[in-house]
């Protein structure tokens, strides 16, 4: 008899419990709302999974991978622009963004095709054929660095599951290196270009593109050891920290419950993230294994990169904070992503 995984379900709810508090101090009361209802719809994907099955959903595999192209071909014709990337159906008192469930058909893709080890150069043929499609659109079509970002972190964390041997790894070292001031950041438009580098140096537009690393870097160490209490953030509640409720969400957190607070809900995204990939282990079969091991990746960058972003380390890419960030859409991928990973260690047993 197979025991149920309580563990990760139980800090998945602490961490939507901090996002909820940090929400509703900071949003408004119609966003708060909206973020009340995505929790509410949460559990569509949770129920839609739970009865599908690990079988079911890679049989699924490919017609999901074929819409999930479908919908990105047609968000970059048709989409709503927003911050520079037009990556958003603009729907009746709802945004919806096809590259939060895109991830998830990609991950199940790339695991149902990784069967075989990487021991030379046509193993990494289904890799392009799979993973180019969505990266060109994604990148092209919709400008969408951050997307892109994240499923280059979903197909490095794959590989690295599958096992890539160290000689392998250094040619596609040198051959990123050739590739991305080569390729890549001639294709990047001025503002992309600026939006990636300024946390290098956001003194230097101040006003600016900078303004947001700087004031929320002053809202996190305006919250000390122990913070200033719910909605006592001088910077978040006065209206300094843009986008407090989404891409910087972090900050208000740290600022009114402090540093303790603020390593607390590191601690419980690592513990987390230890959870998920100690499932991983446990399944007896390498797809289930990949699944995993991408489903990980992807909700571990988004947590590095979102963080990352609010002290100043990384680049302002506009991925959220998972289960802790403003937006339905991504509670209702990060909520499919956490069932996938949970049904698929509770049939990991079953055949094919």
């Amino acid at each position: 008899m197979v025991t149920r995984e309580v563990t990760m379900p139980f800090l998945a709810l602490l961490i939507l419990g901090m996002g909820l508090l940090t929400v509703s101090s900071v949003a408004t009361p119609e966003n708060v709302v909206k973020q009340l209802i995505g929790v509410g719809l949460m559990i569509a994907p949770i129920l839609a999974v739970w009865f599908l099955g690990r079988r079911r959903l890679y049989q699924l595999t490919v017609p999901l991978y074929g819409g999930s192209l479908l919908l990105m071909v047609l968000v970059s014709l048709f989409g709503v622009e927003i911050s520079g990337n037009r990556n958003w159906f603009a729907l009746p008192g709802f945004q919806f963004q096809p590259l939060e469930f895109g991830k998830l058909a990609f991950v199940l893709m790339l695991a149902k095709y990784l069967r075989d080890p990487f021991k030379s150069v046509r193993d990494y043929i289904p890799v392009a054929a799979i993973s180019l499609p969505l990266l060109a659109i994604t990148f092209i079509g919709t400008g969408d660095t951050g997307g892109v970002m994240v499923l280059t972190a979903i197909i490095l964390g794959m590989m690295a599951t599958r096992g890539v041997p160290w000689k392998h790894v250094l040619i596609g070292v040198v051959a990123l290196g050739i590739l991305i001031p080569t390729v890549v950041v001639p294709r990047l438009s001025n503002f992309h270009k600026e939006r990636l580098t300024i946390f290098l140096n956001p003194e230097a537009d101040a006003r600016g593109k900078g303004y947001q690393y700087i004031q929320s870097r002053i809202a996190i160490g305006s919250g000390g050891v122990s913070g200033k209490g719910y909605r006592q953030g001088t910077q978040s509640q006065g209206g300094f920290v843009p986008a407090d409720h989404t891409d910087f969400i972090f900050a208000p957190w740290a600022e009114e419950q402090g540093f303790i607070g603020a390593v607390f809900m590191l601690i419980i995204f690592v513990a987390l993230f230890w959870r998920i990939a100690a499932l991983g282990g446990e399944c007896i079969h390498s797809t289930d294994r990949l699944a995993i091991g991408g489903m990980l990746s992807l909700l571990g960058f988004q947590v590095l990169e979102n963080i990352g972003a609010a002290i100043g380390v990384a680049p302002l890419t506009g991925l959220t904070l998972p289960l802790v960030s403003y937006g339905p859409s991504s509670l209702l991928s990060t909520a499919s992503a956490l069932s996938i990973i949970y049904v698929i260690h509770r049939d990991r047993f079953e055949d094919f």
